[in-house]
């Protein structure tokens, strides 16, 4: 039913607050009062002239009352309810119940954002026990001194007589093993009491590269500025960066100023006013290569570039090499991202460009619920094969949000199968975390 019919309940709900009675309404707007107890059971439509005279009576503006509950509202409420395919809602009363009970409204949407925040938590907190290096080593520790304090006492428990020197001796290896143990708990509490994210973000030099690109959203304009390559200036940019994010940083501004060099900003944003974010007729035209294109699109500065992008680079063991999101479009933090990415499967065709329209399911497993993105992929030998050994091989993916599906049948994806509950995907190397009653 279309919003506007719901004008009358709005009308009557407003009046009620105010604590008019019909007749009076009805007199100031200039109707009778049976016109208007037609019009507050939604059996007349109203617009124009009538709106604005009843907005006027009832103190509120027009469009308050011809649209009711904001659309941003209502799309996060069928959102929530998407997310529950087990429980059964009539999408088609979202917008009269949101209308009617705001209050309750806004408590669904609040708890919804507390579960989405907890799950992601989780999801982090899953990430961190099973790829931390640092928490597997503190735990190995701690363990280990247990182990080592239990198998002394053991001894020293023993029944019978001890030599004193070896029973001095034991008692040394129990104490220095029980300040091991103090210390070591010491620092795993520590650690698990501060920041979570912080310490995670710096578990790789890549992953403290990636937190400094997302700092900067991909664009660096001294790089775009620069006409003769500099590591002075590049270097600017990684003044706190430990030593491998430092190798690692010069190396991708290195790339990302030689991309600039072949496609200048100006050049770029003038072939986007023309054709669009349409990476192949960009490539055509500038006659530059897709992989270097796709990076281009992704270092846009955010405020040239209304539509989000992103990027997804891997080599050819499947490792991701760049993770720039888009919107919900995520990178697992730690291990392998889901098999069917288009980013892998064009690893398969080296130098064959593809397009692909996915659905990004998120956690939800249900069909029709995620994300729709546009993907654009194609791998290229980064080092070109010789009798000196093998060829180096790197695919590179650009996301951008779709509206509709390109293809038939739609491919359906996820982050990584532990943060996914897609139902009988074959892909599927591990189960996932957020299963039925998690």
């Amino acid at each position: 039913m279309p919003r506007s019919a719901f004008a009358g309940t709005r009308i009557r709900e407003r009046r009620m607050t105010l604590g008019l009675r019909q007749s009076e309404v009805a007199l100031r707007a200039g109707i009778s009062g049976s016109y208007l107890n037609l019009i507050e059971h939604n059996r007349r439509r109203i617009g124009g002239k009538l709106l604005l005279d009843l907005a006027k009576v009832l103190e509120t503006d027009s469009a308050s009352l011809a649209e009711g509950a904001a659309s941003q509202l209502l799309n996060a409420l069928r959102d929530a309810a998407v997310g529950r395919p087990a429980t059964r809602v009539d999408l088609s009363r979202t917008e009269d119940f949101a209308d009617r009970f705001k209050d309750w409204a806004h408590l669904i949407l609040a708890q919804q954002s507390q579960i989405t925040a907890l799950q992601q938590a989780v999801a982090n907190l899953s990430n961190r026990l099973a790829h931390d290096p640092f928490l597997s080593e503190a735990l190995h520790e701690v363990l280990s001194t247990v182990s080592a304090i239990r198998s002394t006492a053991s001894i020293l428990a023993e029944p019978g007589e001890m030599d004193q020197n070896w029973q001095r001796r034991f008692q040394t290896n129990v104490f220095h093993d029980s300040i091991r143990l103090a210390t070591a708990s010491q620092s795993l509490a520590d650690y698990l009491d501060g920041d979570a994210d912080q310490v995670f973000d710096a578990l790789s030099p890549l992953d403290e590269l990636e937190a400094l690109l997302l700092k900067n959203q991909y664009h660096f304009t001294p790089l775009e500025e620069l006409t003769v390559w500099s590591d002075a200036v590049a270097a600017e940019f990684l003044t706190e960066a430990s030593p491998g994010a430092r190798v690692l940083g010069l190396t991708y501004f290195k790339q990302y100023w030689e991309d600039a060099q072949r496609l200048s900003l100006p050049k770029l944003l003038n072939m986007i006013l023309d054709m669009g974010l349409d990476p192949v007729k960009i490539s055509r035209d500038a006659k530059v290569p897709l992989p270097v294109i796709f990076r281009r699109l992704a270092s846009l500065p955010p405020h040239k570039n209304g539509i989000p992008v992103g990027l997804m680079i891997c080599d050819c063991s499947g490792g991701l090499l760049r993770k720039q999101p888009c919107q919900e479009f995520q990178a697992p933090r730690v291990g392998s991202a889901c098999a069917l990415w288009p980013l892998y499967q064009s690893l398969t065709q080296i130098g064959a460009a593809s397009r692909q329209c996915i659905e990004y399911s998120g956690r939800t497993g249900e069909p029709g619920a995620g994300a729709l993105y546009d993907t654009f992929s194609i791998a290229e030998r980064v080092i070109t094969s010789s009798f000196d050994g093998p060829p180096i091989v790197r695919s590179t993916m650009l996301i951008l949000p779709a509206e509709t599906t390109l293809s038939t049948p739609l491919v359906t994806i996820g982050s990584t199968c532990r943060l996914c509950s897609e139902p009988a995907c074959l892909a599927r190397s591990e189960p996932s975390i957020f299963t039925d009653g998690f």
